[in-house]
């Protein structure tokens, strides 16, 4: 039914290229110059994630000394009871019987 479309439209896939009697017109100038943008900007991003990676691990640290501040942490609910974690009681987790059968 859709052949006619099938037929024309570009192989995507990730198998790899198109083969050469598929490929499109601008194909010769597309293929090359991504070909320059991996392999020059594989660097750059060397790079980047080289300055960005240490300000990530600081930005984390900073998010989990403040949960520790506000009593958020995972050390500190271990020992409350429900009705005194955020969120207050659990839902489920309850026993399940004839009167309760899913367990709420």
């Amino acid at each position: 039914m859709f052949n006619w479309l099938t037929s024309w439209m570009p192989n995507i896939a990730p198998s790899g290229p198109l083969p050469a009697e598929q490929k499109g017109i601008l194909s010769p100038v597309g293929d090359t110059v991504g070909q320059v943008l991996d392999k020059g900007l594989k660097p750059v991003g060397h790079v980047v994630g080289q300055v960005t990676g240490p300000a990530g691990d600081a930005a984390g640290n900073v998010k989990d000394q403040a949960k520790k501040e506000h009593g958020i942490g995972d050390g500190e609910d271990k020992n409350k009871p429900d009705s005194e974690l955020p969120g207050g009681e659990r839902v489920g987790g309850k026993t399940q019987s004839g009167q309760n059968p899913l367990g709420l």
